[in-house]
């Protein structure tokens, strides 16, 4: 597997996070004024970007994964096809 590519799906997918925590804070923006509800944004954002990391690696992962075992399947298919039939006679 390419660990390089995994690495930058899972970035993407957490900068992706990252911005849709943020707007989830902004149109929360309650009339609240605990400190429970102080620095929602960043908040949101940590979420966003752990939910985005773990993700993108494991989409990108399982892409990985079945273009790996769908190579495997053709290549046994092509032996299959390729072995000379015996003539009974």
């Amino acid at each position: 597997m390419n660990r390089k590519l995994i690495l930058v799906s899972a970035l993407f997918t957490a900068v992706i996070g990252a911005v849709i925590g943020l707007a989830a804070a902004r149109m929360h923006h309650g009339r609240f004024a605990s400190s429970l509800y102080r620095d929602l944004g960043r908040k949101y954002m940590g979420v966003g970007v752990a939910t985005g990391l773990l993700v993108g690696a494991g989409q990108e992962s399982i892409r990985q994964l079945k273009q790996q075992r769908d190579a495997e399947e053709a290549k046994a298919l092509q032996r299959k096809t390729q072995q000379p039939e015996i003539d009974v006679g």
